[in-house]
């Protein structure tokens, strides 16, 4: 025998006692009894004269029924005879569907020219924008093509005075003969000062600079500047 720990059996028990018990009946394995397989239902007693009416009634119907079939029938057959028939209205459906097949591709050929020559106008527009760009890229580039042309020309022009390894040494004999003066200064007022030409050649001996001793300052010089610059 095997026990059970407590937990297993509380839990087992807990979950038994939420189900509900079975209906009692045989076993499913049985085969069905007798009576439920010839159990036949017979219709409820009536009596003779209900049963008469309601026969009546079944015949009366049934006559209506093939009266009104008879009358349908012989109007179709006058309709037809008439040419007003079944087959007339399928014969009609078909010349109207025909009609609107027809309208509907008249009405679709006509869009179809409208959108060719608005397709047509538009190619042209595009066309015309297209050349209307390419000149004008044309003309841009013809305006560049000259600007270069006349900026190497002018740099060809210059070239004249460029220093070369030919003219080397006149070039630097030249610069020394007539030094050119970048220096200047300007005041307040707007007075323009320019630096004195340098020497060509130096005269006696040279001066040892001391400090700012020697330095120039451009301008209008006072004697309270010239003491200040003594200053070492």
């Amino acid at each position: 025998i095997r026990m059970l720990p407590a937990r297993a059996s509380l839990v087992t028990s807990l979950r038994g006692m939420g189900r509900r018990a079975p209906k009692q009946g045989k076993p499913p394995i049985l085969p069905p009894s007798k009576k439920v397989l010839y159990h036949v239902v017979h219709p409820e007693w009536q009596k003779p004269r209900d049963v008469e009416e309601l026969l009546w009634r079944r015949l009366a119907y049934n006559n209506a029924v093939m009266s009104l079939r008879e009358v349908f029938r012989q109007e179709l057959k006058a309709k037809e005879q008439a040419g007003t028939g079944v087959e007339h209205m399928r014969e009609e459906e078909e010349r109207e569907l025909d009609g609107l097949l027809a309208a509907a591709e008249k009405r679709n050929e006509e869009r179809r020219a409208a959108r060719a020559a608005r397709e047509a106008e538009e190619m042209a527009e595009t066309r015309e924008e297209m050349l209307r760009e390419i000149e004008e890229k044309l003309e841009e580039e013809k305006m560049r093509t000259e600007k270069s042309a006349a900026e190497v020309r002018a740099a060809i022009a210059r070239s004249a005075n460029f220093v070369t390894r030919e003219n080397l040494e006149e070039s630097i004999l030249k610069a020394l003969e007539s030094p050119i003066v970048y220096d200047f200064a300007i005041d307040r007022s707007g007075k323009k000062y320019v630096e004195e030409a340098p020497v060509k050649y130096q005269e006696g001996t040279p001066t040892r600079q001391k400090g700012r001793l020697y330095e120039k300052t451009l301008g209008p010089f006072k004697a309270a500047d010239a003491e200040k610059t003594t200053v070492v």
